[in-house]
């Protein structure tokens, strides 16, 4: 059975994912961890993305194979995807350090339901001086659970709908399971009250509550109560509409956050009879804000609504949206800042059509409308910032909208035939997460649009109510919202992908992009070159952009090198050129490095060195002097790299490079290797200008480790970039080792043009994707007794290069373009890269019979 779950992973694509995990189980039982392992690590490494459950079993396995930090590693990336994860809080309260057991520790408290376990658990928090604990769970019509707590008073249970409070005693056991680890301990099975409404269960010592758990309403759309069929004539926009619109804002903690939001609203409003603003306070426990709260109150377009319980942001925003009889509303977190104007805008946005319910503006965090960089926390600009930003905004996307699946509750406008369609936010929910999604989708069945209005951008810091508890929230109410709309994981996915609002944030950082005067450019093409363009524009103290040419696209994008603006700025060539040259004369480089040689025409660059700008050249590849980088399109090496020979593919670059370089231009190396290749085969004159790029944090010099030895008895090869030429090596170099030494195990480190036809060759596993940082711990996991760099043609200054020569601890196999010169260690294998697959083969069969 095993060896058949073996086959199915390996070669059945639509099967792959789930045999992957199949096998890995199977193998785990059988003791063979090695085989498990690669099995659950590939599973990890690949589409559809990896659950906490894939995580928990290569956990599992790690941890059994003696990896004990890769395993609580795993755990915490499981619990990062599912917090409250049975089975990851059970190892991580066995695994972790005495914090992170504490942590699990709690969570089981509320999820477990193994005794001997919970035993555990309270005997970890007693430790801790947590003695009042205890769990609440519904099954069916019945509320049960335990308590387990120190000290006198009397222990209640208090179910509370919004009409009913219902008390039961529940007294002390003393020969409950629970009892031998704290002073007292018991069980409690009651009935539980139907409702339509949420209901709060509460376990009371005395007067002081233990624990509270809200049990959202059933699964059902709070109850329509005005509903308007979308019609043309009933929702449509006219010039007679009369403009009435209330901001409500629900309030609880962070003052500076609130302080600053309301400031920002009231000015907003200044003057303007039409807007209403309605703030919530949710029995804050801050005395500021309920203060800061009367004091905005005073105005005479503000209403102040205090709550006497902490009601969430669900029901503090429909007891308000209950006492708004007409017009449009907004939903505002206390959190955000807004711009002048940004009411009325909206506004129009909502009545530019008939059918449309909702209107989110652009934000620095607000999911699909996020920028610069989408689906990101972005920080929160200044006011300042906030105010310049949306005026670019009302600029540049005046008259824009765009449709989105849904809105986002950040700042969420809200027609009235939409609202009275919808009927408000679901109780369905626990608070604070994808209510606002709820509502969305809800207005999408009655017939409403949900659009962006890029036109308006807001401020917003995001999560200052639930901080830590943003994770679990969100993974709760998600398994609820996808049991209500299905279709709806789909639909977002595709959005994302298809990124529609890419060009309103492009738009903006046109307009931008002056504020990168003086910003170095570094340009590349979109191939293996990039990544080291990437890290050269990273240095720190340097700004930097990255001009990435498409030549297939005809497409040039521009990005800053760090999460800055821009990140959506891309021109369509030629069609973009007069445009492409107004921002390069608005940036005005002193510099442009250029990365990736084969693939940048020196055209593009020539303007610029007209108007003054010292062109670098960066050697990342042999790109200087092979119009392919290195290899032609057969596969075979040029003799270009190797001597004064003419390229192969009938151009050469170096001349006309070299003929750019003006008196302080540098030939860039951006590693040791590239130093002395270049020294090597340039002309004395044009060598006289190499310079090893002198950035620690971002580029190392070659140096293997002082400590190297085969640690098993597989050998590993290291794909670095997707190219063609460079799979077609690789894979006839593993064929012709699999036909000499069958026997021998092979890991693929990384990703492949087809990871499945590999595999298809026997006794193989591709990992799936591995990034430099995780190269070397997932080369020890794996148990290699050698690691190949399958990369013939030159390559300097790529992050897996680097990684695999400084922190791959076994025998390391290479081409080596330095020609013997950097010093390696006496276990390696540097190879002559004129070798082909043959030499290679042998080359490497013979390396691996010695070494291991």
């Amino acid at each position: 059975m095993g060896a058949v779950l073996d086959r199915i992973a390996a070669l059945d694509p639509e099967q792959h994912p789930a045999a992957l995990e199949r096998a890995a189980i199977a193998n785990l039982a059988r003791g063979k961890l090695a085989e498990a392992f690669r099995l659950a690590d590939r599973r990890c490494r690949i589409l559809p993305v990896a659950q906490a459950r894939h995580y928990t079993l290569r956990a599992e396995i790690a941890r059994q194979s003696g990896f004990a930090a890769a395993a609580l590693s795993d755990i915490t990336k499981a619990l990062e995807l599912a917090p409250d994860d049975l089975a990851a809080n059970r190892r991580l309260m066995q695994w972790g350090d005495d914090e992170q057991r504490a942590c699990a520790a709690r969570r089981l408290i509320e999820l477990d339901r193994d005794m001997a376990l919970l035993g555990e658990a309270v005997a970890r928090l007693k430790g801790k001086g947590e003695t009042s604990l205890g769990a609440i769970h519904r099954i069916g019509d019945s509320i049960t659970g335990w308590a387990a707590w120190q000290g006198h008073g009397q222990l209640s249970l208090w179910i509370e709908t919004d009409k009913t409070r219902i008390s039961h005693v529940i007294e002390s056991d003393p020969q409950h399971a629970l009892a031998s680890k704290i002073e007292h301990a018991a069980s409690f099975s009651v009935p539980f009250p139907a409702s339509p409404t949420r209901r709060l269960v509460s376990l009371q010592l005395g007067r002081r509550v233990m624990i509270q758990t809200a049990f959202p309403a059933p699964l059902a759309a709070r109850p329509v109560k005005h509903h308007t069929p979308v019609t043309t004539k009933s929702a449509g926009r006219s010039k007679d509409r009369t403009f009435e619109v209330t901001v409500v804002v629900p309030v609880y903690d962070d003052f500076e956050a609130t302080e600053r939001c309301l400031k920002s609203l009231m000015n907003a409003i200044t003057d303007d009879e039409g807007i209403k603003v309605v703030l919530v306070d949710d029995a804050t426990p801050d005395k500021r804000i309920a203060m800061l709260l009367d004091s905005v109150a005073t105005a005479s377009n503000v209403r102040l609504i205090r709550n006497a319980d902490n009601l969430g942001f669900i029901g503090a925003v429909n007891r308000a949206l209950d006492t708004i009889r007409a017009g449009d509303v907004i939903l505002l977190n206390s959190d955000t800042v807004v711009p002048d104007g940004f009411v009325r805008r909206l506004s129009n946005v909502a009545h530019a059509a008939p059918d449309i319910g909702t209107v989110t503006p652009l934000s620095n965090n607000g999911e699909a409308t996020s920028l610069p960089l989408a689906f990101t926390s972005n920080p929160l600009p200044s006011i300042q910032d906030v105010a310049h930003l949306d005026a670019i905004a009302a600029r540049v996307n005046a008259g824009r909208l765009v449709d989105m699946p849904d809105g986002i509750g950040f700042c969420l406008y809200i027609t009235r035939a939409c609202l009275d369609a919808v009927g408000g936010l679901s109780d369905h929910y626990h608070r604070g997460y994808l209510e606002d999604v709820d509502l969305c989708l809800r207005a999408r069945q009655s017939g409403f649009r949900n659009v962006c209005a890029p036109s308006v951008y807001v401020g917003h810091s995001g999560s200052a109510s639930f901080k830590t508890e943003k994770r679990a929230l969100v993974v709760l109410n998600l398994g609820r919202l996808r049991l209500r709309f299905p279709e709806y994981r789909n639909e977002s996915a595709a959005f994302k992908e298809l990124d529609p609002l890419k060009s309103s944030r492009g738009a903006i950082e046109r307009e931008l992009i002056a504020g990168r005067k003086g910003s170095t450019i570094v340009l590349s093409g979109v191939g293996v070159a990039m990544e080291v363009a990437k890290r050269y524009a990273a240095q720190p103290g340097k700004p930097a952009l990255v001009a990435s040419l498409d030549r297939g696209n005809a497409t040039l994008a521009m990005r800053d090198a760090g999460p800055d603006f821009p990140q959506s700025l891309d021109f369509r060539l030629p069609a973009d050129e007069p445009t492409l040259v107004e921002a390069l004369t608005a940036i005005a480089p002193p510099r442009v490095v250029v990365a990736d040689l084969a693939n940048i025409p020196t055209a593009l660059v020539r303007p610029l060195v007209d108007r003054g700008a010292v062109v670098d050249l960066l050697v990342a590849d042999g790109g200087l002097w092979c119009s392919c980088g290195g290899l032609d399109q057969k596969g075979r090496l040029c003799p270009a790299l190797l001597d004064d020979k003419e390229c192969n593919c009938g151009r050469n670059t170096s001349e006309s490079w070299l003929k750019l370089l003006t008196r302080d231009s540098c030939i860039l190396a951006p590693d040791t290797v590239a130093e002395t290749f270049l020294r090597r085969r340039l002309p004395p004159n044009a060598a006289k200008r190499v310079r090893l790029v002198n950035s620690s944090e971002i580029f190392h010099s070659i140096e293997r480790p002082g400590a190297v030895m085969p640690r098993g008895e597989a050998l590993g090869v290291l794909p670095v970039g997707l190219a063609a030429l460079d799979f077609a090596f690789m894979r006839d170099l593993i064929r012709r080792i699999r036909h000499e030494r069958p026997e021998t195990g092979i890991v693929v480190l990384g990703e492949t043009l087809d990871d499945l036809a590999l595999m298809a060759l026997g006794n193989l596993m591709v990992t799936g994707a591995v990034s430099a940082k995780d190269l070397a711990s997932t080369a020890a996991l794996h148990g290699l007794g050698g690691v190949l760099i399958a990369r013939r043609a030159p390559l300097f200054g790529h992050p897996l290069m680097t990684a695999a020569f400084n922190e791959i601890g076994v025998p390391l196999a290479f081409f080596d373009w330095s020609f013997g010169s950097v010093v390696t260690h006496g276990a390696d294998l540097p190879m002559p890269p004129s070798s082909n697959v043959a030499a290679a083969a042998q080359d490497l069969l013979s390396w691996s019979a010695r070494q291991w």
